[in-house]
């Protein structure tokens, strides 16, 4: 980077425009210098402030959204039920193509884990335009349909006659779950299996394979990992993630429009992106027309 004038002493300076101008970069800092730059590489998260920035000159954004967040969740069916999670889990959203599998995991607040993540990865869009309000249907039993669950029930019956139901959780799923699934089924406390009625039977199924719940809201406390949105992919030459329009103006991070079904993928991007971004910037450089 060449300097214009003498450079800050210290801290952060936050850069209020970028102004492309003699073969590089003119940045103008907040109540600082102006410094003149061969080539810039902006790498600032979620910022709204420099989304506006970029798009002044030209480019391309997609409306950020969030992603990758929890569901709000009022329920008494996981009322103090938080830290309780199960292995394999489907989640399907009404009226949409939406669905995920994997671990489900009780909170304070709702619902989390992969399973969740993942679908509001998925969603995120379709969810904001929801307002994060939404049925909720989940399957604690994985893959296995009502129907089947119905059927497996039906042999526990013989199999379990005279045991009661509360004795010993189903499935594998754990115990104060199991237990309180039975309550939303309207099973009683100390019912035995051979008194189970079918009709009893269907509702337990309808509970362990497709309970539906009301979500309203995402993350408390603004918890969401990342942003959907950004720098539209279109802009960016993934072979130097430098923008197609304006040679020296680099990007990295989640400034772009990329965001992905973990925090770990979101970070490897990052890495990667600064990776590419960093080695062109250390190679030749082309020159661009003043504008």
């Amino acid at each position: 980077m060449q300097q214009k004038k003498p450079a800050c002493k210290s801290g952060l300076v936050r850069v209020e425009n970028l102004e492309p101008r003699h073969g590089g970069w003119l940045l103008h800092l907040a109540g600082r210098e102006t410094l003149l730059a061969d080539r810039v590489l902006v790498a600032s998260g979620s910022s709204p402030a420099v989304w506006d920035m970029l798009a002044g000159l030209g480019l391309q954004i997609v409306s950020p959204v969030p992603s990758l967040f929890t569901f709000n969740i009022k329920d008494p069916r996981l009322r103090e039920l938080a830290g309780i999670s199960v292995p394999e889990a489907t989640l399907t959203i009404p009226g949409s193509k939406l669905t995920s599998q994997g671990p489900l995991l009780i909170t304070h607040w709702g619902l989390s884990g992969p399973a969740i993540l993942r679908l509001s990865a998925w969603g995120a869009r379709e969810l904001f335009r929801l307002d994060y309000r939404f049925p909720l249907v989940v399957n604690w039993l994985g893959e296995k349909p009502a129907s089947a669950a119905l059927a497996a029930l039906l042999e526990l019956k013989q199999e379990l006659a005279r045991k009661q139901l509360s004795s010993q959780a189903q499935f594998n799923l754990p115990a104060r779950l199991w237990s309180r699934l039975l309550a939303a089924a309207g099973l009683p406390d100390g019912l035995r299996w051979a008194d189970a009625g079918k009709l009893q039977l269907q509702k337990l199924a309808a509970e362990l394979a497709a309970g539906q719940f009301a979500v309203h809201g995402k993350s408390t406390f603004k918890e969401e990992f990342v942003t959907a949105g950004g720098v539209a992919l279109a802009e960016l030459n993934f072979k130097t993630f430098e923008s197609k329009r304006f040679p020296g103006l680099f990007f990295a991070g989640e400034v772009l429009d990329i965001d992905a079904i973990t925090g770990g993928f979101n970070f490897q991007a990052a890495w990667t992106g600064g990776w590419i971004a960093g080695n062109h910037m250390a190679g030749p450089l082309v020159m661009m027309n003043d504008e």
